[in-house]
């Protein structure tokens, strides 16, 4: 130990304590500042300070919490409601605005169909969860005009026909299902078929076309519309369009693979057909 006083390295601490301390004092005169022990003891006790400024900060912002909770949870839930009415005022305006565009889209339909009768816009309020083809429920019933069988369409082309109907709604069963069987052709060729769907169609968003005559002329990108015959659905009315053509195992007919104009999924509002010149010829009730 006694080496250690008499060593380099103790001189050299000594050198820089000294150079330290008149920095300090040097510091102090020229700025004006208190004395001496004032400066050191506030440079040791600064971080003390801010620590207990932070901690005293906090304390009073908890306090202020506690004692203004209710205040701020009634503003709260004012902002809620604020934003709550704002968001259903949006809300009421693009269902208004949805509904006068239908309207101005059914009007314009009318007058290249005016032997149709339609009713209003109905929105559909539920996807049939049992019904794997698509099937869905719609806002208006018998109330509204509505019976059953009655077509269901877009402005685009069929989608289906009712198949259960209530006062203030309806079920809809779509081209998809092997419930709505179409009599159909092709617009080109006037080919004929029958719509007769599976659920392995339905799974690829695609319907099938049977009973085609063998010798009929019908090819990929012919548009499908429908035949009017039975009484069940309008004619000319789109169904979509040929995407694929095979023969069937008997080899006498064949079959036609269709990209329906309507993915049911994708849809918001329909119209249903009322009346249409033919309709309740020989119509088929056979719909469990």
């Amino acid at each position: 130990m006694k080496e250690f006083f008499h060593s380099i390295k103790f001189k050299i601490i000594i050198l820089i304590l000294s150079l330290l301390l008149g920095l300090m004092i040097y510091v102090a005169v020229s700025a004006g500042a208190a004395s001496i022990p004032e400066v050191i003891l506030g440079t040791i006790t600064k971080p003390f300070v801010q620590l207990s400024n932070a901690v005293s900060n906090k304390v009073l912002d908890i306090i202020d919490t506690w004692e203004n909770a209710d205040n701020y949870k009634k503003e709260n839930e004012e902002l809620k409601q604020k934003l709550s009415e704002i968001y259903g005022d949006i809300i009421d305006y693009e269902s208004i605005t949805e509904e006068n565009k239908q309207l101005n889209e059914i009007l314009e339909f009318k007058k290249t169909a005016s032997d149709l009768v339609f009713s209003p816009p109905s929105s559909i309020i539920a996807r049939n969860a049992n019904d794997p083809y698509k099937g869905f429920t719609i806002n208006k019933g018998s109330l509204d005009g509505l019976s059953l069988y009655d077509p269901v369409m877009t402005t685009l082309g069929l989608v289906g026909r009712i198949t259960e109907i209530a006062p203030t709604y309806a079920k809809v069963s779509t081209i998809y299902s092997p419930k709505v069987k179409v009599g159909v052709i092709s617009q080109r060729s006037k080919a004929s078929g029958i719509l007769e769907n599976t659920l392995e169609y339905s799974d690829k968003n695609q319907i099938l076309m049977s009973n085609i005559i063998n010798d009929d002329d019908i090819i990929v990108g012919d548009l499908i519309i429908t035949s009017g015959q039975g009484g069940v659905f309008p004619a000319n009315q789109i169904v979509g369009e040929v995407i694929e053509v095979f023969n069937d195992s008997s080899g006498l007919y064949k079959n036609a693979v269709i990209s329906p104009v309507n993915d049911p999924d994708k849809l918001i509002n329909v119209f249903c057909i009322t009346d249409f010149k033919g309709k309740g010829v020989d119509i088929d009730t056979d719909i469990n």
